[in-house]
């Protein structure tokens, strides 16, 4: 499908979703972030179905076999929790409007579905009161809130083409200054599509301006849409698929005359099943999964909104109540005067004769003493009007006191509303900030990476030596176990910290040319710095010794009564220790051509690159290295990641690089 549904959909699915009435709701899926699925069964045949739904752009009845999560997300299991096995009682159309509701019976009351079509769409589950219990997505407009726990308020009603006389058509169409074709997709609520059909219908030109059209063509339109519309009213539907170049690229009520060029109908039993077919294709843009700090952006934004809302309303108010102090003295001996004679009326058995020749002085607007309202009309030096409402319990005096008490109350207000303002914007200010590392780093590993060279030694940790030589080490047990099983060979040699919780190291006697190389004493002492910075070693001392011995020292056969875990070795023989500083550098090198980061002791690093950073044990977190060290590599943080020391660092050197 190219195009959301229109109004007119909405209108034929809804007449064929009538056949549903009365199934039973099984089971309900969310298959991804936008598509849940809806398995119903009919309780006489047992006869199941399944409704798919993608929000924003199509429902269906589908029979295919659609890949499940394992575990229900939590808008699934709300929509289990209130609507397995109830029964189907209705499927409406909301108005004429892009919206469809499923009406779901259960003994406690009819819940509501609300499947929405339009803008971004939403999935809302309602009460049987009305109120929202779980939207898909919690929204909030000037007119509406979709979230839990508030009242489901449908959109601002759309013009009902079904409703539209010739005379509110021709009313409707003299008020747009736009052309034809939009006038009528926009202000009449028919959509782009069908705005086109009924110009082609009526042989009008799409694009004529709404100033151009006289009388007789603007009725000409009209009945062209009129006989469109019954179409519809007498059910007449004939669905079938749009396609071009033997692809489908729409699904249609009926054959629409403004589909002509290079075009090709096949018709389909029904248009609820027949968008089945458009499940496979989905947009090339999926919806931006909202983040921990888009929710936060959005709930930051509401809040400032709502408070700078308030502090207007606070200053309308100080400015209200000083006019209203300023006023009663401007006009104190009136005040005066009407507040004793008010007084003298309550005290009178009978006061309705009096009450009424108080509400006819010419400045009274209300006066009733059974709800304790007085109102009056003051006028200010100009000789504006302004509405005061007054205490007739006080003096005129008093009532101006009350309203400068008021004002200095909400002043009060005030300044703690805009400093809470202040500190929402600092926040919002900051959060944004963080938002906006945050695209630049998802930009950073989203581009196109073409597809790298991968060598064999990936796999491990590893680092190639000053002097060529090919090292790698372990990551786990179960790669500890690879590690040395398969990769160390005659000529080589095993390299292991002094610690428990160490790599097992394997110095490879050739380069990454599989080319024969001698294993130097520089390389070994690289090879023991490597495997201390990579244990446990790391998070808890500043040096650390390791060995090196040779491929024969080691087996994997235990003394009798012992036992070798996996990924462990017995080393036998003379072990050859250094004592190792624990410091490590990282850097970008190329490795055959193919540009790698790696991380290594720094002798090895600083041979194969001149731009590098040396890092050693400190309290930043692993993570948040990575993304500052990302940023000046020019690679994702994953990559990163991976190749860092297990713990927290300490940047002590950048060689032609800055942070």
């Amino acid at each position: 499908m190219q195009r959301q549904l229109t109004s007119f959909d909405i209108y034929t699915i809804v007449y064929e979703l009538q056949d549903i009435v009365g199934y039973q709701v099984e089971k309900i899926y969310q298959l991804s972030q936008n598509e849940i699925l809806i398995r119903i069964k009919n309780i006489e045949s047992r006869e199941k179905k399944n409704i798919f739904v993608r929000n924003s752009e199509f429902i269906c009845l589908t029979n295919k076999e659609l890949e499940k999560p394992i575990r229900p997300s939590a808008f699934a299991m709300a929509l289990r929790k209130y609507l397995s096995n109830g029964r189907i009682t209705g499927v409406i159309q909301h108005e004429f409007d892009r919206i469809i509701k499923i009406k779901v019976g259960r003994r406690e009351g009819v819940y509501t579905v609300v499947f929405e079509f339009f803008s971004n769409g939403n999935i809302i589950l309602v009460d049987p009161e009305g109120r929202i219990i779980v939207p898909l997505i919690r929204q909030t407009w000037k007119d509406r809130k979709v979230k839990g726990r508030e009242p489901y308020v449908p959109p601002p009603s759309q013009v009902n083409p079904f409703d539209l006389t010739l005379k509110g058509f021709t009313e409707l169409l003299r008020g747009s200054d736009a052309d034809l074709v939009r006038t009528l997709a926009v202000n009449l609520n028919l959509s782009g599509v069908i705005a086109e059909e009924i110009c082609v219908r009526a042989d009008v030109d799409k694009n004529m301006r709404i100033q151009d059209l006289d009388d007789e063509t603007i009725k000409k339109v009209y009945v062209s849409l009129s006989e469109f519309l019954d179409l519809f009213k007498n059910k007449k539907f004939e669905p079938l698929f749009v396609k071009k170049n033997d692809e489908f690229i729409d699904i249609l009520p009926f054959k629409f005359e403004s589909y002509h060029d290079g075009v090709s109908f096949e018709k389909t039993s029904s248009m609820i099943e027949g968008l089945s077919r458009f499940i496979e294709v989905k947009k090339v843009e999926s919806k931006k999964e909202e983040t921990s700090v888009d929710k936060l952006v959005g709930k930051l934004q509401r809040q400032l909104v709502q408070q700078e809302e308030n502090i207007k309303r606070l200053r309308d108010q100080i400015e209200l109540k000083k006019i209203e102090g300023d006023l009663i003295y401007l006009n104190f001996q009136e005040v005066e005067n009407l507040l004793n004679d008010v007084k003298r009326v309550l005290e009178l058995k009978d006061k309705e004769d009096a009450v009424k020749k108080i509400s006819e002085k010419g400045f009274v607007k209300v006066f009733d003493p059974v709800k304790n309202l007085l109102i009056v009309i003051l006028k200010d030096t100009s000789g504006k009007s302004f509405e005061v409402k007054l205490s007739f319990r006080k003096s005129a005096s008093e009532n101006a006191q009350q309203a400068y008490d008021e004002l200095k109350k909400f002043k009060r207000k005030l300044k703690g509303a805009e400093k809470s303002a202040v500190k929402t914007r600092l926040e919002l200010d900051n959060v944004l900030k963080k938002k906006k590392l945050e695209e630049k780093q998802e930009k950073l590993d989203k581009k196109v990476e073409k597809k790298e060279k991968k060598f064999w030694f990936e796999r491990f940790r590893w680092f190639i030596s000053s002097d060529g030589n090919v090292v790698v080490g372990g990551r786990d047990a179960k790669s500890n176990e690879l590690v040395v099983k398969k990769y160390l060979k005659e000529g080589d040699r095993y390299v292991h910290a002094d610690v428990q919780g160490a790599p097992s190291v394997v110095v490879k006697s050739r380069n990454i040319h599989d080319e024969k190389i001698e294993v130097s004493e520089k390389t070994l002492e690289e090879a023991c710095v490597f495997a201390a910075c990579f244990s446990k070693a790391w998070k808890q001392f500043a040096e650390a010794q390791a060995y090196w011995v040779l491929p024969e020292q080691v087996s994997k056969t235990a003394q009798s009564g012992e036992f070798i875990p996996r990924g462990a070795f017995v080393i036998r023989g003379k072990r050859n220790y250094y004592r190792c500083k624990l410091e490590v550098a990282i850097g970008k090198i190329m490795v055959d051509g193919v540009s790698k980061v790696m991380c290594g002791p720094v002798s090895a690093v600083k041979k194969h690159t001149d731009k590098y950073v040396v890092l050693v044990p400190g309290d930043m977190k692993k993570l948040d290295a990575a993304k500052l060290l990302s940023r000046v590599f020019d690679v994702n943080v994953d990559s990163l990641d991976r190749v860092l020391p297990p713990g927290g660092v300490t940047f002590v050197e950048m060689v032609r690089v800055k942070l």
